[in-house]
Formats: C-alpha cells, sequence, structure tokens
C-alpha cells in the first residue's frame, strides 16, 4: 500500500502539517496535522510497504508492544482511507 494525492509535508514550529495541493485540494480540504509517529509511517508509505512494515518501523522506533503498535498503524491507515488517498494492494 501507499499514499496518492498531490500532499506537500512541511514542518512548522516543530509540527508536522501535510498541505493537499492540485486535485488532491477538492477533496482534502484543510491541512492535516501529523505526529512524529505519523510522520514516519506517511514518509515510509512514500513508497509501497506492507502493513507489517509500517509496524516493524514503529516498532523499530518507539518501545511498545507489538499489539500497540498494530492498533496504532490501522488507526493511521483508516484515517488516511477516510480522507481518500490510501491506495491498498
Amino acid at each position: 500500500m501507499k499514499v496518492s494525492g498531490e500532499m506537500i509535508l512541511r514542518e512548522i514550529a516543530g509540527e508536522f502539517i501535510l498541505i493537499p495541493v492540485g486535485q488532491t485540494a477538492l477533496k482534502v480540504h484543510g491541512m492535516i496535522s501529523l505526529t512524529e509517529s505519523g510522520m514516519l509511517l506517511w514518509k515510509k508509505l512514500q513508497d509501497d510497504c506492507s502493513e507489517a512494515d509500517l509496524v516493524d518501523t514503529i516498532l523499530g522506533e518507539y518501545e511498545i508492544d507489538r499489539e500497540t503498535a498494530i492498533k496504532d498503524v490501522q488507526a493511521f491507515l483508516e484515517k488516511l482511507d477516510d480522507i481518500g488517498i490510501l491506495i491498498r494492494g
């Protein structure tokens, strides 16, 4: 899976912000704020990867258990799905 659409990632005052541009701006209204872990997952999703890859990325960066990492990744992917910028498969 990976993200689609035209989004610009910016760091503003220590916060990571996704700004929709082009055709994506027509369906995604406003900016999207990312946490540090969200930014890490976003960068990983620039290339095709699996949900397991994303979980491993979180486990490699944070001291959390696998179950928590799985839930966090699934919640992040659901949000991307809801705004229509995630390509699964």
